[in-house]
């Protein structure tokens, strides 16, 4: 009986001291007092947590919102925004075009003997021939720009001539689709090559029996592959989708844009990818 009473004492005494540390434990946080946290024997103290910081914008910051680090660009890779405009005048020298010859730009030439390469988008080819001439006065509202090559274009917004004035404008919808494309097939020797503005192949030049000079587009992964097979001299058929200019767009010199899809060399054929 005297072992079974200190038995019970003894389950009392260690009730009633761990009875404040389980209600620690458990006890929901008292709403004006202090956080507490109560440790287990033998455990090993939380972490020290930092407080998160906050985020960029502040407190009040709208839920979800991103600021958008893009920054807007136009064509030909502009920023977006105010850009001041200039006018330069003098005479129109020599029409340009690209490597389409899609005229798309002419040379001027100040009263200072400067010269500057005016630019201007390739639909309103017709406009700009029929109001400037080789040598005519022109008075061109623009904007200079530096291309990643390092030529130093003006990009025209609007010219007049005498009463004439063309403005950069969107092209215009056409009322009626565009005709379908047909396969054409061209058979020619190389006469040369056709280079870009950064001096690598781009076309080939095929001399043809018409008078109108043909070039063949082919892609700048094929061109290391046709080194050997297409050399200049060297007679090739091409099949492939001719290239209609498009409302507007003047051709300088005449040629056929060929891009090519299939090329026959000394017999064999070659689908172009």
């Amino acid at each position: 009986m005297k072992t079974n009473a200190k038995l019970m004492t003894g389950l009392l005494l260690t009730g009633c001291l761990l009875a404040p540390h389980l209600y620690a434990q458990t006890a929901p946080d008292q709403p004006n007092g202090p956080e507490v946290t109560t440790l287990s024997p033998g455990l090993a103290p939380p972490a020290f947590v930092q407080p998160r910081p906050e985020r960029p914008g502040g407190p009040g910051r709208h839920p979800g919102h991103r600021p958008d680090r893009r920054e807007a660009r136009g064509p030909l890779g502009r920023r977006e925004g105010l850009t001041a405009l200039t006018t330069v005048t003098g005479t129109v020298g020599q029409l340009t075009g690209n490597d389409d010859f899609i005229l798309n730009g002419f040379t001027l030439k100040n009263a200072s003997g400067s010269v500057t390469t005016v630019k201007f988008p390739a639909h309103l080819g017709q406009s700009v021939q029929q109001a400037v001439k080789a040598g005519g006065n022109v008075s061109v509202t623009g904007f200079s720009e530096t291309t990643p090559r390092g030529e130093n274009l003006f990009r025209m917004t609007s010219l007049t001539a005498g009463k004439t004035t063309v403005t950069d404008a969107p092209p215009v919808a056409l009322s009626t689709p565009p005709a379908t494309p047909t396969m054409s097939t061209v058979t020619g020797k190389i006469a040369d090559y056709q280079l870009d503005r950064e001096g690598r192949v781009n076309g080939l030049i095929l001399s043809t029996s018409g008078d109108a000079k043909t070039i063949v587009r082919i892609p700048s992964n094929v061109v290391a592959q046709l080194s050997n097979l297409a050399t200049k001299g060297s007679t090739i058929t091409v099949q492939g989708f001719a290239k209609i200019p498009h409302e507007g767009q003047v051709q300088l010199e005449k040629a056929t844009i060929l891009r090519a899809s299939v090329l026959t060399i000394n017999g064999q054929q070659y689908l172009v990818r």
